[in-house]
C-alpha cells in the first residue's frame, strides 16, 4: 500500500505580526468604547433640591420648678433677658387670691390715710408721678378694649413701678401718726407673708425665654446631638414622645438664638443625602420673607435611614417654639456625574463599583436618571463598572 507523505505549513512571521496588530487595535477599541455596564467619572456642577419635613433642635436649658399653684410671668414668650434678669414669680401650694387682695387693701387705706395727713398740701414730685399714673391706667385700658395683650405685661410692670414710687415719696413725705403706723405694720405682717409663698425666678444667662414645651425638649437637644437616630426621629416625626420627659415640672426655656440645627431623614434605600461642609439655602414653610444658610454636618448613616443636620448661625426668629416643619432645601453642589444604576444602596451606605473594589460614596444631587456624586476615592476618568 502506498504511503502519503504530508506536507508541512510554514507560518510567516507577517501572520504574527498581523495578529499582534489585531490585539492592539481590539485594546484600543476597548478603550474608546467603553462596554455598556461601565464608564469614567466626569466632573459637574448641578443643583441640589430636597423638600423634606424636619425637626428643629436648639441649644437650650430648661428651668425646672417645684409644685407650684400659679406663676406669673414677668417678660413676654420671645424676650431677650440677661443673666439675674427676673423671668417670673411663682407661687406655691397654699397661695391665695384673697392673701394678696388683703395686701392691696391695707395699701389702699394707707394711700388714704397719707392724703387726709396731707390735706391739700402739694408736692411736684407726687403730683407728677399720680399723673403718669393717671395717664398709663386709660392706655391700659384702651390696651385691653383693643386686645393688644402684646403690650399689657410692659404696662403692668411700669404701673406696678410708679405705685411702689408714689409709695415711698408718701412714706417720706407725711408725718405718720399711730393710726398710720399701724397700717404699716399690717402691710408689712402681710408682705412677710406672701413672701413665704412667692419665689422670682431669674435668668441665669443671657438668652431668649418661651414659655412652650412639646414633651421632647430632654431628647431633642444640641448637647445629645451624637444621640439622635433615625429612630428616635420617626418617633418625633409621629408625635410620639414616648420616654421623652413631661414638661409639666418645667417653668421655661432659656434658648441661644444664634446657633440651631434642623435634622431630617432620608431613606436607607434612597443614596440622596447633605454634602458635609456645603452650604444650604432653606426656607420655611408659614415663614415668610426669610431664607435661612445652614451649613451640613456629615450625614450619619442608619438601617432606619439617613440623618442629616444643618447647622445655623443666625437669628432663630419665629422657629423659637417650632419643632416640626416642612423645608425647601437647596445647593449648587459639584461632584462626579453617574447614571442611577452605577450607585448601589445598602443600609444607608452608597457604593461604586471600580476596579480598587466596592468604593463608598456621597449622592449629593439627582435629577431624573442623572447622579452627582462625590467621594474621597473618587477622581476625573476613574472608571467605574455597573
Amino acid at each position: 500500500m502506498a504511503r502519503t507523505r504530508r506536507s508541512r505549513v510554514r507560518i510567516s512571521g507577517r501572520f504574527y505580526i498581523t495578529l499582534l496588530v489585531l490585539a492592539i487595535l481590539i485594546g484600543v477599541v476597548a478603550l474608546i468604547l467603553p462596554s455598556r455596564g461601565s464608564g469614567t467619572l466626569k466632573g459637574k456642577t448641578m443643583e441640589a433640591v430636597l423638600t423634606p419635613t424636619v425637626a428643629v433642635i436648639r441649644e437650650e436649658s430648661c428651668i425646672p420648678i417645684e409644685q407650684f399653684d400659679m406663676v406669673d410671668y414677668l417678660v413676654n414668650e420671645g424676650a431677650t433677658v440677661n443673666a439675674e434678669m427676673p423671668v417670673a414669680t411663682v407661687y406655691k401650694w397654699g397661695y391665695t387670691d384673697e392673701m394678696a387682695q388683703s395686701l392691696v387693701t391695707i395699701q389702699q387705706k394707707i394711700y388714704q390715710k397719707q392724703l387726709s395727713i396731707l390735706d391739700g398740701i402739694e408736692s411736684t414730685e407726687l403730683a407728677s408721678v399720680n399723673a403718669q399714673i393717671n395717664e398709663l391706667r386709660s392706655t391700659i385700658k384702651d390696651c385691653v378694649n383693643n386686645k393688644n395683650d402684646s403690650d399689657l405685661l410692659a404696662l403692668e410692670k411700669d404701673m406696678e413701678a410708679l405705685l411702689s414710687q408714689r409709695a415711698t415719696i408718701l412714706k417720706n413725705f407725711v408725718q405718720p401718726d399711730v393710726d398710720i403706723n399701724s397700717l404699716y405694720t399690717e402691710e408689712s405682717t402681710k408682705l412677710t407673708q406672701l413672701a413665704e409663698y412667692t419665689s422670682t425666678v431669674s435668668a441665669k444667662m443671657t438668652g431668649v425665654v418661651s414659655f412652650y414645651f412639646d414633651g421632647f425638649e430632654q431628647i431633642l437637644t444640641a448637647e445629645k446631638m451624637d444621640m439622635i437616630n433615625a429612630d428616635v426621629l420617626k418617633m418625633v416625626f409621629d408625635g410620639n414622645s414616648g420616654e421623652a420627659a413631661s414638661s409639666g415640672n418645667m417653668l421655661y426655656r432659656l434658648v441661644n438664638p444664634g446657633r440651631w440645627y434642623v435634622v431630617f431623614l432620608t431613606p436607607a434605600s434612597e443614596g440622596l443625602r447633605l454634602l458635609a461642609g456645603q452650604s444650604y439655602h432653606v426656607t420655611f414653610d408659614g415663614i415668610h420673607g426669610k431664607t435661612s444658610v445652614g451649613t451640613a454636618l456629615a450625614p450619619v448613616p442608619y438601617a432606619g435611614g439617613v440623618v442629616n443636620i444643618l447647622q445655623f448661625e443666625e437669628d432663630i426668629g419665629e422657629l423659637l417654639s417650632v419643632r416640626i416643619v416642612d423645608a425647601h432645601i437647596s445647593a449648587t453642589v459639584t461632584g462626579y456625574e453617574v447614571p442611577v444604576d452605577a450607585v448601589k444602596v445598602k443600609d444607608g451606605i452608597c457604593t461604586l463599583s471600580t476596579a480598587g473594589g466596592d468604593t463608598v460614596v456621597n449622592v449629593v444631587a439627582a435629577e431624573e436618571d442623572t447622579l452627582i456624586i462625590t467621594g474621597d476615592a473618587l477622581y476625573e476618568g476613574l472608571r467605574f463598572n455597573k
